[in-house]
């Protein structure tokens, strides 16, 4: 479970990079791509409206962290969507660590220990909910 400081820490953080959502979603996919380019290939040529729903959905997780039926709802379609993307359990880490190089990026001096931590714990919850539900297992009560 997180606490409300951690909820607090991730939440503060995103309105921060929000206001940038743009150059946010393009230092992630810029930074995924560079990690696993062999994963360019799961997605669109025009990348625009990814960026868009990429950035949208952050904001409905982020949202929700206080609300865990919702959060773990909203997980469990994004991760039967994936599986049906293609994406398979290896691609979480790179997505992870390109999340985190990009939230970093965007918040320079703001991204703290405290911050960082808060957001690998949400991002672990998020994608190892996403892994179960992709790959058929249900889910573990919280």
């Amino acid at each position: 479970m997180l606490t409300a400081e951690e909820i607090g820490h991730v939440r503060s953080s995103f309105d921060m990079v929000f206001a940038n959502a743009s150059e946010m979603t393009s230092t992630f996919y810029d930074r995924v791509f560079e990690l696993a380019p062999e994963c360019r290939q799961l997605f669109p040529a025009d990348m625009e409206v990814l960026k868009r729903d990429f950035i949208a959905t952050l904001a409905v997780l982020v949202g929700s962290l206080d609300k865990m039926t919702g959060l773990l709802s909203s997980t469990d379609i994004l991760g039967r969507n994936h599986a049906r993307y293609g994406v398979r359990p290896e691609h979480y880490p790179v997505v992870g660590e390109a999340l985190l190089w990009s939230l970093a990026k965007g918040l320079g001096p703001q991204w703290t220990e405290e911050v960082e931590n808060a957001w690998r714990k949400v991002y672990g919850i998020i994608a190892q909910r996403m892994i179960a539900i992709s790959a058929g297992v249900p889910p573990q009560p919280r």
